[in-house]
């Protein structure tokens, strides 16, 4: 989940979190993401991970793909919301 550590996408984090879900939650700033995750896991929400990312580097991409694929397999579901919001903006 991209932009999963505030507003709408910390919102989605959790309620997939709470529907069962492994989550790995995304975001630019390590603090903020970590502070994030440690938040949901106080509130007894154990299935949200956390990996910096910033969808403009492709280096941080890739090592996001690096990390991912050992670890769960691949990504089942990506939920992006600055894209979302960019398109929803477009239309």
């Amino acid at each position: 989940m991209t932009g999963g550590n505030k507003g709408i996408g910390f919102a989605a984090v959790k309620q997939l979190a709470q529907h069962g879900l492994t989550v790995v939650l995304t975001a630019r700033d390590e603090k903020l993401g970590t502070a994030a995750v440690e938040n949901l896991k106080s509130e007894g929400i154990e299935s949200v991970h956390f990996h910096p990312l910033d969808v403009t580097s492709s280096e941080s991409v890739e090592k996001l793909a690096s990390w991912l694929k050992p670890k769960f397999g691949g990504i089942d579901i990506l939920v992006s919301f600055p894209i979302l919001v960019h398109i929803i903006k477009i239309l």
